[in-house]
């Protein structure tokens, strides 16, 4: 009896050792402080309490204090690893927010520039160009219309001599007839001479009638006092100018002309 009261004495001052110990430092491990080395890793610790209850089979099943354990777990950090300040950081934002303003931009200019191509550079060459095409189809016309126009000119001028030519040809008589005329009868003339004197005119009417051409005298009339010698006459006027050109640079020379009687 006397060695376990002994014992119950130890441990019960075990245990207030313990506790006021436990009093002191809050239940936790001393530690030495020392200054932190900024070129050093940081090392942080992390607490992690266990407890333990110590019960000893010759005691009394009276409550005894929790002892209390930590655990210190490290993590470490590096110095060296890069960390963003506050100002890289809202140049970023700036640049993010940025961004949508530099496509509106950029799409402007584009849209700009193409309507400036395509008004300012595009249009006026193709207006250009049509302008070309349209004069050179314009002169293209204009030389195939002259083209035509002479040839028909010349058709008509092959027209009247061969006709002047068939005329003179089938009424040509033996000897030709001279035929003075009284009176007006609206046909129209061709004239291959005047003159004032009226045997003048008879003479060179005989003088062609040995020819066998045919004249006709046409007295004065109107305000003239010339008496004219026709060798044809027409129902038009264009077919006696027609006869009157062919006859030109004849017998007749390029005194001859039309008079409507």
């Amino acid at each position: 009896m006397a060695r376990r009261k002994k014992l119950s004495e130890e441990e019960s001052q075990a245990n207030n050792n313990i506790n006021n110990e436990s009093d002191d430092t809050f239940g936790l491990p001393e530690i030495e402080y020392e200054p932190i080395n900024r070129e050093e890793k940081i090392v942080v610790e992390e607490t992690t309490t266990t407890t333990h209850e110590y019960t000893d089979a010759n005691t009394s099943n009276e409550p005894e204090t929790p002892v209390e354990q930590e655990t210190v777990q490290e993590t470490t950090f590096d110095d060296n690893a890069y960390t963003p300040s506050f100002k890289e950081i809202d140049q970023e934002e700036e640049r993010s927010s940025a961004l949508p303003i530099i496509l509106v931009i950029v799409g402007i200019l584009a849209l700009a520039g193409a309507g400036y191509w395509y008004f300012g550079i595009y249009k006026p060459e193709q207006k250009r160009l049509e302008l070309a095409r349209q004069a050179e189809e314009d002169k293209i016309a204009a030389e195939a219309k002259r083209r035509k126009d002479a040839e028909e000119a010349e058709r008509l001028r092959l027209e009247r001599e061969k006709f002047v030519a068939d005329s003179i040809a089938n009424a040509k008589p033996s000897v030709g007839e001279i035929e003075s005329l009284t009176e007006r009868t609206g046909k129209y003339y061709v004239v291959v001479s005047s003159a004032i004197d009226d045997d003048l005119i008879m003479d060179y009417a005989k003088e062609l009638s040995k020819k066998g051409v045919s004249t006709k005298i046409i007295p004065p009339f109107r305000k003239t006092k010339f008496s004219r010698l026709a060798v044809d006459v027409k129902d038009s006027y264009d077919e006696a100018q027609a006869t009157a050109d062919g006859l030109k640079g004849g017998d007749y020379g390029d005194k001859v002309w039309v008079v409507k009687y």
